[in-house]
């Protein structure tokens, strides 16, 4: 559960429990942290073959900046510039506020939320909502349009005979819906199943596949086999190091303590810090490559870029270079 726990705590520094986790090795010990940046839109990006998304991430584009310019109209350096650049510009508050209230509607379409969903979860206008995902679909189109696929795949193999399936509810009766899937490039089976929903052009319930599942289920589980394929070879690498031993810690000085999300920790003896941070780095930046020559992907020629960082504990960190 530690994992999931350390997931839930905030990144803003509001939280300081992370200052309880330190190194077995006192103050010659650091905790290392090696995170992948944006890992789920990296992935859709690399499967979808959405190139523009995959330019500005590797650009470091602000896409929160680069969604507030489309839907103001402005330039994207303009916005940049006010938002985040100049602290002294007379309408950087206003600007940075709308692009801290740009990033609900942006997270909840990423989950593939429909317009009249992201008004209810964020509290915008549906006009907003409506607005912001036709800005989507302009600035994103293959990504947005790599749903139709996974649905494809999904509705043709749940009208398969063994896709029937049928549930007894809590009155008694039966229920009957369709279970299909997607296979991804490495072989994994992502299950959907049909939900009752209502269909406001013919006014009744019909069973369908959810819009939000669709989106997302099949990215996260791309993102996290990605994770297990680094967490696996760093593992073996530290192995095949024998851990980087010494006569003084015959045990070891580096050891892999846990996963979060899209970051591996490490607990780490300052003598070797670098050599096991830069490692870790390397190998999981790696991952899309071994993935393609091994696992049946073509997503080699996508950077997955990860930053290192360590300090005294999970808390205080600084970025290793």
């Amino acid at each position: 559960m530690l994992n999931t726990r350390l997931q839930n705590l905030p990144r803003d520094g509001t939280s300081k429990v992370k200052q309880m986790f330190t190194s077995r090795f006192g103050d010659k010990g650091r905790i290392v942290e090696v995170d992948y940046s944006a890992l789920e839109v990296v992935m859709l990006a690399a499967l979808s073959g959405d190139e523009n998304l995959l330019d500005k991430l590797v650009s470091g584009i602000d896409m929160h900046c680069l969604r507030l310019a489309a839907k103001l109209g402005e330039p994207y350096e303009d916005v940049l510039h006010k938002a985040v650049e100049n602290q002294e510009h007379p309408e950087h508050k206003r600007y940075k506020q709308m692009r801290t209230d740009i990033k609900p509607p942006s997270f909840a379409a990423q989950y593939g939320a429909s317009a009249r969903g992201i008004a209810y979860a964020t509290g915008v206008t549906l006009e907003y909502a409506e607005e912001f995902l036709a800005t989507e679909a302009k600035l994103f189109p293959q990504s947005i349009q790599f749903r139709q696929v996974i649905r494809d795949a999904v509705e043709r193999t749940g009208m398969e005979p063994d896709g029937l399936h049928r549930e007894q509810r809590d009155d008694g009766g039966w229920s009957i819906y369709r279970r299909g899937y997607w296979a991804s490039p490495g072989g994994a089976r992502y299950s959907f199943r049909q939900y009752p929903k209502w269909d406001r052009a013919t006014r009744q319930h019909i069973m369908d596949y959810k819009d939000t599942q669709i989106a997302n289920y099949w990215c996260q589980g791309e993102a996290f086999y990605l994770m297990a394929v680094s967490a696996g070879r760093v593992i073996r690498w530290l192995i095949a190091n024998e851990f980087f031993r010494s006569e003084e810690y015959p045990e070891g000085r580096a050891f892999l303590i846990n996963n979060v999300h899209d970051a591996l920790y490490l607990d780490v003896h300052e003598d070797v810090l670098r050599e096991a941070a830069l490692g870790t780095k390397a190998i999981m930046e790696d991952a899309p490559k071994y993935m393609s020559e091994h696992l049946g992907y073509n997503i080699g020629h996508v950077p997955f870029p990860a930053a290192a960082e360590a300090g005294p504990s999970m808390y205080h960190k600084e970025h290793i270079h």
